[in-house]
Order: C-alpha cells, then sequence, then structure tokens
C-alpha cells in the first residue's frame, strides 16, 4: 500500500484515481487525506482558479435560462467567443486545439 501511495505522490492523475478508488469503495476517511494530499502536493495555479472562477459565473448565467452546461464547458464557449473576437472571426483549428488542450489541463480531464 504504501509503495502505491509513493507512486501516487508523483502524478496527480494517479493521485485523483486513488482517492477515487478510495471513494468507491466506501473509505470516505481515506479520500478526505488522499485530497487534502492532493492540494499539498499539487497546489491550484493562478490561472486555473481564474478559470474555475470564470466557469462558475458562466455556469449560473446558463442555468438562468434553462442551459444546463459543465463549468469546463461553460469556460470553453467563453474562451473560444473571446479568441474569436480577439482574431475577428479568423478562428483555426489551431486555436480550437490549442483551447481544447488548455480545458483539459486546467480542469484534469482525459
Amino acid at each position: 500500500m504504501l509503495l502505491l501511495l509513493e507512486e501516487a505522490k508523483k502524478d496527480k492523475k494517479k493521485l485523483k484515481s486513488l482517492k477515487e478508488v478510495a471513494v468507491r469503495c466506501q473509505m470516505f476517511e481515506l479520500g478526505s487525506k488522499l485530497r487534502d494530499l492532493e492540494v499539498d502536493l499539487f497546489p491550484e495555479t493562478e490561472e486555473e482558479k481564474e478559470a474555475k472562477l470564470q466557469s462558475e459565473k458562466y455556469n449560473l448565467i446558463f442555468r438562468m435560462v434553462d442551459l444546463n452546461v459543465s463549468h469546463s464547458i461553460c469556460w470553453l464557449i467563453s474562451e473560444t467567443i473571446k479568441k474569436s473576437n480577439k482574431k475577428k472571426g479568423n478562428f483555426s483549428i489551431s486555436d480550437a486545439e490549442d483551447l481544447l488542450a488548455k480545458k483539459r489541463r486546467i480542469f484534469n480531464e482525459d
């Protein structure tokens, strides 16, 4: 078990997976301790914090008009519109790929 934990400490995805397994096994205290460890070892960057605040704002707006959209998609919509406006409509596949990669990184999506 210690070897598993030591290995998980090196990679955020592995630590998150271990935490999720603990919760699925209803080992909530262990899950909580693993979450604390995750926060200590891999703190959120300012970019991640700002993106999540922005996504919460847009999520509320969308829910007010009966659109149930995840936080990561709310962020993606707002960033896509911003980038498209900034490029005056010359939005490219490369821009889309950059935004999708950023979304996966910020919101810890596979």
